[in-house]
């Protein structure tokens, strides 16, 4: 009987050891960098609850533990409802955590309420403090607020003045008058940044340009995912393509629910999975009852200087076709309300009469650089019949300010669209 017993231990001993020693090799089949997501919020708008509504989700769903290799990190600018602009509040950088089951929430930085989280400064402090608190990590960020593609600041609202500057560098100047047009009974949607200001009772707008928000980021990001209207476009892909390995985005508006994020494991694995996370989004919406309405594309930037080079080729030899193109050229449109400077890729092309083998090889760019899409037939007002993931400015929509400031772009540079 003892020596059954003392067989008996061993055995367990011996399992343990094997257990032990499995799930050691198993740990360190792992990469040692830490893998940290972080969500940007610029909420000082009418999205305050919407971006609140979003953390709830996250907070409820799957947390890694305190110590843990994977980090959640939440820094949000939110508004104390979403029409109060008078009251300033001050912004979080917050870890989220589990420890045994029990939610932890952990403040790493504070930013005092005079200041705004659409501030390219504050963005890079932000990413500033995570890369000191977690050195050489693997980095993902999501920003999520308003977004009007590549359009300088202040633009999207005001057709006739190009509205540059960055908040911080131009205190002492007024802030471009904001606002959003919705089309009453429509739903909802976000539209990077446009938080409010309230100057004797009139509404400004905390605007940045996409230049200035690539510059802030400062670190290098394995994604960058924007939950936010129009950034799915060829100008931001590029300006952004040092940046970020890849980006996902939305050629058209986003609904105000934003991205799923009940379940954000698959941005903290070590293999991220960004085609799952906006396959997650677009079936959201594909199965809304009442909404369906949803563009989705996720895109490899390493493959963008490849395509940046066919279309330098492209744009020369159809430059012509290309200016006489107009919002009247019946070229699949991702805007609404007669803010016409987004326009279907390649249907740009298609309609400036390009050639079979020519477009042969602009799919096949295409095909290297996006790693998912999807979309809906419909989004809200806007009938779309083809979609090659990504839009792009036509050269005739706008008047000579904005030529000049596209001229500005990291895409225009290498491709020269605009002469």
């Amino acid at each position: 009987m003892l020596k059954k017993l003392t067989i008996l231990v061993a055995a367990i001993v011996l399992a343990a050891a094997l257990s032990s020693c499995t799930k050691a090799r198993h740990d360190r089949s792992f990469p040692e960098k830490e893998v940290v997501m972080v969500f940007y919020g610029a909420g000082f708008n009418n999205l305050s609850s919407d971006i609140k509504r979003n953390i709830g989700i996250i907070k409820k769903g799957k947390l890694p533990f305190k110590d843990s290799r994977h980090k959640v990190l939440i820094f949000t600018h939110l508004s104390n409802s979403d029409s109060d602009f008078a009251n300033l509040t001050e912004s979080h950088l917050v870890e989220l955590s589990r420890d045994f089951g029990v939610f932890k929430a952990d403040t790493l930085l504070t930013i005092s309420k005079e200041r705004y989280a659409s501030d390219p400064q504050v963005l890079h402090e932000v990413m500033q403090k995570v890369a000191e608190l977690y050195p050489n990590a693997h980095y993902g960020l999501i920003v999520s607020s308003h977004g009007t593609g590549w359009l300088p600041a202040g633009r999207y609202t005001n057709s006739s003045n190009v509205v540059q500057y960055s908040v911080g560098s131009n205190v002492d100047k007024d802030l471009p008058l904001y606002r959003y047009n919705e089309d009453p009974g429509s739903p909802k949607v976000k539209s990077f940044s446009a938080e409010a200001e309230m100057r004797n009772g009139i509404r400004y707008s905390h605007e940045t340009s996409i230049q200035s928000m690539a510059k802030a980021i400062g670190v290098h990001l394995d994604y960058l995912i924007f939950d936010a209207c129009l950034m799915g476009c060829v100008e931001v892909a590029y300006e952004f393509k040092d940046v970020a390995d890849k980006i996902a985005f939305s050629p058209t508006e986003v609904l105000v629910d934003g991205f799923d994020y009940t379940d954000i494991s698959t941005l903290l694995n070590d293999n991220i999975d960004l085609e799952g996370f906006c396959k997650r989004y677009f079936d959201y919406y594909d199965k809304h009852p009442s909404s369906r309405y949803a563009t989705i594309s996720a895109i490899r930037t390493d493959k963008l200087d490849a395509l940046a080079s066919l279309c330098s080729t492209l744009f020369e030899k159809y430059r012509s076709s290309i200016n006489s193109l107009t919002m009247a050229s019946g070229v699949q449109r991702y805007y609404r309300s007669g803010y016409s400077w987004f326009y279907d890729f390649e249907d740009i092309f298609v309609k400036a009469g390009i050639s079979e083998a020519d477009k042969a090889a602009l799919d096949a760019a295409l095909d290297a650089c996006i790693t998912y899409k999807a979309y809906t037939p419909i989004f809200i007002s806007i009938e779309i019949n083809t979609y090659s993931g990504l839009s792009m400015h036509i050269p005739s929509e706008g008047n000579a300010d904005l030529r000049n400031f596209y001229k500005t772009l990291k895409w225009n540079e290498a491709t020269n669209l605009v002469e």
